[in-house]
């Protein structure tokens, strides 16, 4: 389990640091710089024969995925025409989705042909391959953000170690006492951060942005579909025993490209909220039919309601602010959606540890966001894409 859930801590703590990191140095290097960390990071479980030692490179993993996810970010949220980010976000939440759920089809695959290597192996080779070319395509990127970016090493330190101990602490395997621990002592070291970036003139997340009725509606919508995309893909592996049965998983991330695509058809026809809320109710129902009915329909519903929260959420979050203040924007996009993949892992793992079942996990979860959708009816802000 720590394996398992050593890859999404590590995401979550180092993406604000990434993020940085990327306008220093440049996108293009950050990219080369994370594939290189996760080439080598994927491919150490077959070189090593200690579970500790897997246990260690998937924490490295983690963070060279951090690096990829925020020097992405930082490319597509530095076009400068507002209908090219909303495409790029598009693009990538659709490679993303279909990624994340060819990956449990073709591990179901090598493990029943005996090949568990490749497992370790493909993703390295594949992740050295896009390193070469993102130093041949991304070299010359410059978002002209690196002259006034720093690293403020002490802020990078309370968020590495504040999203680590709160992701953590909702993990589902451990001392009780000890998650709930790690959880509170998170909150506060994220609450000591937040006062270090409101007092900072340069800081690593603007959290001034943060107003619910600015950009708080999308960050909470980007966090609760990325979740709910993650903590589904997991309440569908639990009870995987065959080929057959991981299909679910990998249709629904089929379903949530159609979803993301389908977002460039409604967003001129309804209000932002409207779409959030629409989108976030959809999540909900999806997994309340997962609880009463079946995986395969609830995908469907789960799916739309991903795709298009997740491409509403970036383009409003992008698409709200001046041109001057789009790199603060998408390091807080960068942030929410790694903390949402990361608690979609843990929280729903949590709640099915403690419940024990499915149904009874899908239920509450859809409840949670039943919550956010409704507490989306007080934003009043002007988003735009």
């Amino acid at each position: 389990m720590w394996f398992i859930d050593g890859y999404t801590i590590a995401l979550a703590s180092c993406v604000v640091l990434g993020s940085r990191l990327g306008a220093r140095t440049g996108p293009g290097v950050t990219l080369a710089i994370g594939l290189l960390v996760f080439a080598f990071a994927s491919a150490g479980p077959a070189l090593l024969d200690s579970p500790a030692a897997w246990t260690a490179t998937r924490f490295v993993q983690g963070f060279g995925y951090a690096l990829i996810v925020s020097s992405v970010a930082s490319v597509i949220g530095g076009l400068p025409n507002t209908a090219e980010r909303t495409l790029g976000y598009t693009l990538w939440i659709t490679t993303y989705s279909v990624g994340a759920g060819l990956g449990p089809l073709l591990g179901r695959v090598c493990v029943d042909l005996d090949a568990q290597a490749l497992l370790f192996w493909a993703p390295a080779a594949v992740a050295l391959v896009a390193c070469v070319l993102a130093a041949l395509l991304l070299r010359g990127v410059n978002l002209g953000q690196a002259a006034a970016a720093r690293v403020d090493v002490a802020s990078a330190t309370l968020a590495f170690v504040g999203f680590g101990l709160f992701v953590a602490g909702l993990q589902s395997h451990g001392p009780v006492l000890a998650r709930v621990l790690a959880t509170a002592l998170g909150c506060g070291v994220l609450a000591a951060f937040r006062v270090r970036q409101l007092r900072s003139r340069d800081p690593l997340i603007d959290v001034r942005m943060l107003s619910f009725s600015r950009l708080g509606a999308c960050s909470l919508a980007l966090v609760v579909g990325s979740a709910c995309y993650t903590g589904s893909v997991f309440l569908f592996s639990v009870t995987a025993d065959s080929l057959l049965s991981v299909l679910p998983v990998s249709v629904l991330a089929l379903w949530v490209s159609l979803g993301s695509y389908a977002f460039h058809r409604v967003q001129s026809r309804f209000s932002p909220v409207r779409v959030l809320q629409v989108s976030l109710a959809t999540c909900a129902t999806g997994l309340v039919v997962a609880a009463f009915v079946g995986l395969w329909p609830a995908s469907l519903l789960i799916g739309l309601g991903v795709g298009v929260s997740m491409a509403s959420g970036d383009a409003y979050l992008l698409g709200s602010v001046p041109p001057r203040d789009v790199a603060r924007a998408a390091a807080l996009q960068e942030t929410s959606l790694a903390v949402g993949a990361a608690l979609g892992v843990a929280g729903f793992g949590g709640v099915h540890a403690a419940t024990g079942s499915v149904a009874g996990t899908a239920l509450l979860t859809a409840g949670l966001v039943a919550l956010v959708v409704a507490a989306l009816r007080h934003q009043r802000g002007v988003l735009t894409a």
